[in-house]
């Protein structure tokens, strides 16, 4: 065996652990969602004049602590919302009334309703890319095997399908071995991943289009 096969074997290996030990503990312990992504309540506020969010996320952590998270929600910026993983009448209440006495406003709490956000699901975020890789991925092998009819095999095409699902795979083990957050950045990591596998395995056809193009050159200078 090669240096080359006996490194490319090594590094496999490597993968395939990474998964396995991923794959154990998203059973055992599922993966590390963002805030904003987890169950909670949140409340939404109408202060209606713009305000500095900083100044409304210092009263909510004051108020219900540090796992809570405030945005805008209106294109001009004078209304509010609050995220908190778990939010009672009385912190609602509180929570209005600093607001109020922050900005001199006379805001009703009980027309912010307490609204109950569900846990948001792995295949919920992933879903808008999913018929995009497929579709992309199929162009991507029709176009591999017009391009390189008589040049290569079915053998390389699976092997392209292949590294495209241990690219992702790998991805998602190593959010759950290291515990990063589920969130806003999963979707341009998926990406990533996807754009690095494809151009891993049209490198790895060039190369092997090249190789074979040379085999049959030196085939036919012997002859």
């Amino acid at each position: 065996m090669d240096k080359t096969k006996k490194r490319a074997l090594i590094i496999l290996a490597i993968i395939v652990a990474v998964i396995a030990i991923g794959v154990i503990i998203t059973i055992v312990k599922g993966f590390n969602f963002d805030l904003l992504y987890q169950s909670g309540k949140r409340i939404e506020a109408d202060i209606g004049k713009q305000f500095e969010l900083k100044d409304i996320e210092s009263i909510t952590k004051e108020v219900v602590g540090e796992k809570s998270c405030v945005q805008t929600v209106e294109i001009y910026k004078e209304s509010v919302s609050i995220f908190a993983q778990d939010m009672t009448e009385e912190q609602r209440d509180n929570i209005i009334a600093k607001i109020n006495e922050k900005y001199g406003l006379e805001l009703d709490a009980k027309a912010s309703e307490i609204i109950d956000v569900p846990h948001t699901r792995l295949r919920d975020i992933i879903k808008p890319c999913i018929m995009p890789l497929i579709i992309a991925t199929i162009i991507m092998l029709v176009y591999i095997g017009i391009k390189y009819i008589r040049k290569t095999n079915v053998k390389i095409i699976l092997e392209t399908i292949i590294v495209i699902i241990l690219g992702q795979a790998l991805l998602f083990s190593i959010l759950a071995i290291t515990r990063i957050p589920i969130g806003k950045l999963t979707l341009p990591m998926i990406l990533t991943t996807y754009i690095l596998s494809i151009t891993f395995c049209t490198a790895r056809l060039e190369k092997y289009v090249q190789e074979k193009e040379e085999e049959e050159k030196s085939k036919a200078e012997e002859k």
